[in-house]
């Protein structure tokens, strides 16, 4: 199962295993908000591993909001410990959770990305308020989202309508562009250069930008 996931992937957690988890670290149970996501069954979110995690567990987090104080709440649970990986949640489901000065946005967003054949998931304080009803968003709150893109021309393509949207916005278009394998590329870091910094499961590398399909398509068929 480890072997599958991707960083940003949503994961429900059994009873058992959040009873597990909060008991394997007693100060974690003690943080505000963290008893009543387990109760109440939220999502946890795979994050990338840290240096002091276990090679076999995997490592996720859960995205407190804001008035809980930094830094954010890390845990690594069995596999068994999962009872299903969700879907991604589509921006298009979120439109009635944002604020209204972020929608004429959202609806270029939308438009532009369906034009490149990407439709954005969410991830960030929009995709968390929306799931759990507490207050994530605020007056400097960023747009968090993910693309899925599966060649070079498409990955141009849709950072030149980002960035479209992202000079007369009012927010901060924040986000990554997933390559067939997982991996994931900030789209203000898609410029033309040489080589891209890419994030994985396990660790941030530099990539040669003009093989970075060739590449990632080979390692996705590998998993």
């Amino acid at each position: 199962m480890i072997e599958s996931l991707q960083r940003h992937a949503l994961l429900r957690v059994t009873t058992l295993g959040w009873q597990r988890a909060l008991a394997r670290s007693p100060a974690l149970a003690s943080r505000p908000y963290v008893p009543e996501w387990a109760g109440r069954g939220w999502p946890v979110i795979v994050r990338r591993y840290l240096p002091e995690d276990a090679a076999g567990l995997i490592p996720v987090a859960i995205p407190l909001p804001p008035q809980a104080g930094k830094p954010g709440a890390t845990l690594q649970l069995q596999p068994e410990e999962i009872h299903a990986p969700l879907p991604p949640v589509a921006l298009s489901a979120c439109l009635d959770a944002a604020p209204v000065a972020w929608r004429e946005t959202l609806h270029s967003l939308l438009a532009s990305s369906e034009r490149c054949g990407c439709a954005p998931a969410v991830f960030g304080s929009l995709l968390w308020q929306m799931l759990t009803g507490l207050t994530y968003l605020h007056e400097r709150s960023d747009l968090d989202l993910l693309w899925r893109v599966t060649r070079h021309e498409q990955a141009e393509e849709l950072v030149r309508s980002i960035a479209r949207c992202a000079r007369k916005c009012p927010m901060r278009i924040d986000g990554e562009l997933v390559l067939p394998d997982g991996a994931g590329v900030h789209w203000r870091e898609w410029d033309g250069a040489a080589e891209v910094l890419v994030r994985t499961l396990h660790r941030v590398e530099r990539r040669r930008t003009d093989q970075l399909f060739q590449e990632s398509w080979r390692a996705g068929q590998a998993v």
